[in-house]
């Protein structure tokens, strides 16, 4: 019997055309693994009535606790003659890797949808995906029996509400095509015509009429298409069954054998609610009424004993007949999806590649494109499995391997795959040089097959060979192959795309064995899993501590499971490191910053008349104060307006004032003052290391204007440090692919950059001069040279700012014949010109320098003669000097002065370079080269100007997505406000009488927020946690209350909890940086040690 199966599935393995690979995708908790039973029991490798329960693609324990997918699985099923390769994937966003790799693998895809919970983010991620991959779907509107039983809509209402269902998924297909076709038409610099556009849409669109949307419930196994019933009411209407279907679907009505777009009479439902849902809804209301629901059995002529009204739906409307219908006329066989996607899956296999090479190149493209199996073997590995030795059935290999083994879960795009075949495995670092006889090998290792298996999910059964167009599992690559690879006959086969993975990991912590001597096991079960995670990133850091990166919390505990089933030891982990940065706050944020803290200041004082009189007394003795009160308000109020008006005016005039609101009171000083002293005898006790609040009297002295000294004190480097709108910040962070591209790799094309760079500012009105500086004086960005930062550097001249040389090549590449004609006839005339310019400049530095022997001599826009001298002697030239300063930008933007985090959002002006011309006794300079003084002297000044810009804290945010009801609305509401989440907007649709809830929680608050929000709601509630980026804490981590009536009223420290200091001092804590903490050592004793006696 055995034998006849394995016989049979050969044959169904070697015809292409009756094969399919499909995924099935959703949102989580959408039904997909429940569909994935129904179809399983067809082939009665389950029974039905466990079907939806046993969630049979489920393998893993935690799989089976948690009720969601958290790793693709395959299986084979086999219906009339047609053999589907099926892959249930996870609807989780922090898997979102394993439906990245599953597409890769498959032609087609089912898109599930709740028809309960509507259409979801998630939802359109695997849309996306799905799109990007070029693969072709059918929509399946899941739990429509939900709409019965739990929201008791009318069947006109369910019409509506799912119409609108399948306008969304419609909508987000169309926004994918328009983007696509921008791009095209940017690219290409040609427009496509509307009926182009109009065809396409009609081709990717899902329309019940078409046949690709199906209406089921996985539950009761029941579905059906518009196409169903248009057979069914054809025999009875005699009519053309083609021209009903087209009427099934849309705002059709039917009256006396016609059809017409009008209602013949007042609530007149349309055809689709007429014919179909009034007829499945009839079936619902009589659930409880055993002999009416035989009765109707009996007149739909159904066979056998029909016991409740889900033997009647499932009998009648047949779930995996509907099913398995859609997906054999529907979707695609391996021959026709190769053809349309051999530029996805292989960009490097093309015509207009290989027409450049020999023959051998073109029968390889040939042969992928037409799904050969007798061409040259062409095998993708999408990524790495674990399978555990009792679920191989592989009776040629005795003894069978021990312990968990990696094998490559691949497809056969060419060719067919034999055991004992010899291959070539070739990683993504493989390229052909020149031509097909030149192969880099850098990349490429033999290799034997050994073993392969087809999949039956958790269960691996070995064959002996394995065609074109199906799925495999090959074991024996495990050291051979990391993450994805390829795997070919010849070894010219360039390496397949491989599957890009959108979501990065932003949840680290540190792993270690609970014993010490089980390192070795673990380290082996990391790097095990490292290979089969494509999302799993690992770093191993000096102290010889491993760093996991994961995308969330379920998939860190995912991933923990993992490594304690694969060393087969116990291990403990650190609490979540949590990623943060620092930027300066804008000064539109300033301002909103202080109406915020004038409006807390005034909740927590005190309205009573002793505070009045304080008050009273305060203002008298401010009046008679030595210091102009008007003058230091109108000063006051200029410096409020914000830190960028600064650089409009003189910055030699502001050299010493600050642009910090509550500096220049005369209490507060004076408190500041008392404070330092008391931070000075601490300091001495600590032996001069900087902890929190040497920090903070740091940041309330100093100014975002700073002047620094290289080592030897002959060079002092003035920089100002202002911050930047963070929309901008977030637009360079978004576009930092293009910007590697074109300001670190040399290559693109800068005008696309410089119109969308300059459309930016303008759409964020920034402040004219700010513009100007960045025109005319922006020396690179920061760090990398493509990071969010800026460096305005005023000492160079406007043709060798950033934007200037990158107008100049965009110019040069439009018009170089010309331009290069212009400098044949006009290069001796530009070199008499440049020659009297520099003689001209070296006067008039010359006349601006004094006598005096103390004097420092500054320049806007070139370099002073005295530095350019001293560079010279130094054997610096200007570039080595750009470079030196550019490295001291990027090493102050590697570490905050905060918590040592990267810095985004600051832009740092070089206001002066000053060098000192007084005479000194000539001896050897003990510093060491001057380039690495002046490096330290620009990272010293940036950072220090940097603490006196109004600095803050910016965190990782969720956005959390979750839908409830009113019984827990408020509930979870309370979940989110506890943990410092931001309610966006929340939406009630009307028909379900659920409210969509989208907010965006900070990172650091959302360990444990499912476990939280399950036991708040008794488990109705469920949310979905998606990265959205950065967000700025905007409350000052450094405030301490300043003047006499604040300390009286809230004492020394803020009554309220500051988080953005919270968060600073444990990130401190983490990294072993200096902090304030006291260790009780005996409580009874009220004895207490700082942490490091």
């Amino acid at each position: 019997m055995e034998d006849q199966k394995s016989i049979m599935l050969q044959k169904l393995q070697s015809n292409a055309i009756n094969i399919r690979n499909l995924s099935i995708i959703a949102h989580v908790d959408h039904g997909k693994t429940t569909l994935t039973d129904q179809l399983i029991s067809a082939n009665n490798i389950i029974s039905k009535r466990l079907a939806g329960n046993l969630r049979y693609m489920d393998s893993r324990e935690d799989e089976q606790r948690r009720g969601i997918t958290m790793k693709s699985s395959s299986i084979q099923i086999i219906h009339n003659n047609h053999l589907i390769n099926l892959i249930d994937t996870p609807g989780h966003v922090e898997f979102s890797s394993e439906v990245q790799a599953a597409l890769r693998l498959t032609d087609g895809a089912l898109v599930l949808v709740d028809v309960l919970e509507g259409f979801s983010s998630q939802t359109f991620n695997v849309l996306r995906q799905m799109y990007e991959e070029g693969i072709k779907g059918v929509l399946v509107l899941n739990k429509v029996d939900r709409l019965i039983l739990e929201k008791q809509m009318d069947p006109d209402q369910a019409f509506i509400y799912m119409s609108q269902i399948i306008e969304q998924v419609n909508a987000a297909l169309s926004s994918f095509l328009n983007e696509q076709i921008h791009q095209v038409e940017e690219q290409k610099e040609f427009s496509l015509d509307d009926e182009t556009i109009k065809n396409l849409e009609t081709n990717l669109y899902f329309c019940p009429t078409k046949d690709n949307v199906v209406f089921c419930s996985s539950i009761d196994a029941w579905a059906f298409t518009v196409g169903t019933f248009s057979a069914i009411f054809a025999k009875k209407l005699k009519c053309n069954q083609q021209a009903l279907q087209k009427f099934l679907w849309g705002n059709y009505y039917f009256s006396n054998k016609k059809v017409s777009t009008n209602p013949i009479k007042e609530g007149q439902s349309v055809l689709f609610v007429d014919f179909i849902l009034k007829n499945i809804w009839n079936i619902y209301n009589y659930k409880d009424n055993i002999q009416k629901i035989q009765s109707i059995a009996t007149q739909l002529q159904l066979n056998g004993q029909i016991a409740n009204y889900k033997q009647l739906m499932s009998k009648w409307l047949p779930f995996d007949l509907c099913l398995f219908d859609r997906i054999i006329k529907e979707l695609p066989n391996p021959i026709e999806a190769q053809r349309a996607r051999k530029d996805i899956i292989c960009k490097r296999i093309n015509r207009q590649i290989t027409k450049n090479y020999d023959a051998r190149y073109d029968e390889l493209y040939q042969s992928i494109q037409n799904c050969d199996p007798n061409g040259p073997l062409v095998v993708f590995v999408a990524k790495m499995i674990s399978v555990p030795p009792e679920c191989i059935d592989e009776k040629q290999l005795n003894p069978k391997p021990q312990g968990i083994l990696s094998y490559a879960f691949a497809r056969v795009f060419s060719g067919t795959l034999h055991l004992n075949q010899p291959v070539f495995v070739i990683g993504p670092k493989s390229k052909i040089i020149n031509n097909v006889n030149q192969v880099d090998q850098t990349d490429i290792q033999q290799f034997e097959i050994k073993r392969i298996y087809h999949m039956m999910a958790q269960y691996l059964e070995a064959i002996k060979m394995m065609p074109a167009g199906n799925l495999v599992a090959i074991g024996g690559l495990d050291e051979l192959i990391f993450k994805t690879s390829t795997i070919s006959s010849v070894n010219y086969c360039p390496s397949f795309a491989p599957t890009f993975v959108k979501f990065k990991s932003i949840v680290k912590t540190m792993i270690m064995p609970t014993q010490q001597e089980d390192q070795p096991k673990v380290l082996q079960a990391i790097k095990k899993l490292y290979k089969c995670d494509p999302s799993l990133d690992v770093q191993a850091l000096d102290s010889g501590e491993i760093v996991l990166g994961t995308c969330g919390e379920v998939h860190l505990q995912r991933c923990i499971t993992d490594i304690e089933k694969l060393s087969e030891c116990k291990v403990k982990i650190s609490e979540p490191i949590v990623p943060f940065k620092e930027t300066i706050i804008y000064k539109n944020m300033l301002e909103e910053s202080n109406e915020k803290f004038h409006k807390k200041k005034a909740k927590v004082l005190v309205q009573g008349e002793q505070k009045q009189k304080k008050q009273q007394q305060f203002e008298q003795k401010s009046k008679d104060d030595d210091i102009d009160v008007e003058k230091q308000k109108q000063f006051k109020q200029k410096l409020q307006e914000g830190e960028d008006t600064e650089i409009i005016k003189d910055t030699n005039i502001l050299e010493h004032e600050d642009i910090r609101y509550n500096q220049l009171l005369k209490e507060e000083v004076k408190f500041k003052y008392d404070q330092k002293q008391q931070v000075k005898k601490m300091d001495h006790k600590n032996k001069g290391k900087q902890t929190v609040k040497n920090l903070l009297v740091e940041v309330q002295n100093k100014s975002n204007l700073v002047e620094e000294l290289t080592a030897n004190q002959k060079i002092a480097v003035k920089v100002r440090a202002i911050g930047l709108p963070f929309e901008l910040t977030t637009w360079i962070e978004n576009n930092q692919k293009q910007m590697r591209k074109l300001l670190y790799e040399n290559k693109g094309d800068p005008k696309i950059f410089l119109e969308e760079f300059d459309l930016i500012r303008k759409t964020l009105k920034i402040d004219k001069k700010l513009n100007e500086l960045i025109e005319n004086h922006l020396q690179c960005f920061g760090p990398k040279k493509f990071g969010p930062n800026l460096l305005i550097n005023k000492m160079i001249k406007s043709e060798d700012s950033l934007i200037q040389k990158l107008k100049q090549q965009t110019l040069n590449q439009n018009q170089f014949p010309l331009i290069q004609q212009q400098q044949i006839i006009q290069l001796d005339f530009q070199q008499e010109v440049e020659e009297q310019n520099q003689i001209s400049q070296v006067e008039n530095k010359v006349e601006s320098t004094k006598d005096s022997k103390s004097q420092l001599s500054d320049t806007t826009g070139s370099i002073a003669k005295g530095l350019e001298l001293y560079l010279s002697q130094q054997d610096l030239s200007q570039d080595a000097m750009n470079n030196a300063i550019n490295l001291g930008f990027d090493l102050a933007l590697n570490a905050g002065p905060l918590c040592a985090e990267p810095i985004i959002g600051a832009c740092f002006i070089i206001e002066q370079l000053k060098f000192s011309e007084e005479e000194q006794q000539s001896q050897q300079d003990t510093y060491g080269p001057i380039s690495g003084q002046l490096i330290s002297a620009m990272k010293d000044a940036c950072i220090n100007s940097f603490l006196g810009a109004q600095p803050r804290l910016v965190e990782s945010v969720y956005k959390c997505t979750l839908q409830t009801d009113f019984m827990n609305y408020g509930k979870s509401i309370d979940v989110l406000n506890q943990r410092r989440g931001n309610v966006l907007n929340e939406v009630l649709n009307s028909c379900t009488s659920l409210f969509t809830v989208q907010a965006r929680l900070p990172l650091s608050s959302s360990f444990d927020f499912y476990c939280q929000i399950q036991s708040a709601t008794s488990g109705h509630v469920s949310a979905q946690l998606d990265f959205d980026g950065w967000s700025i804490i905007q409350e000052d981590p450094f405030y301490q209350p300043y003047t006499d009536d604040d300390i009286e009223e809230n004492g020394i420290q803020k009554v309220e909890r500051n988080i953005a200091r919270d968060l600073i001092m444990a990130t401190r804590k983490r990294k072993g940086m200096n902090f304030e903490e006291k260790i009780i050592v005996a409580a009874d004793k009220q004895r207490n040690l700082s942490r490091k006696k």
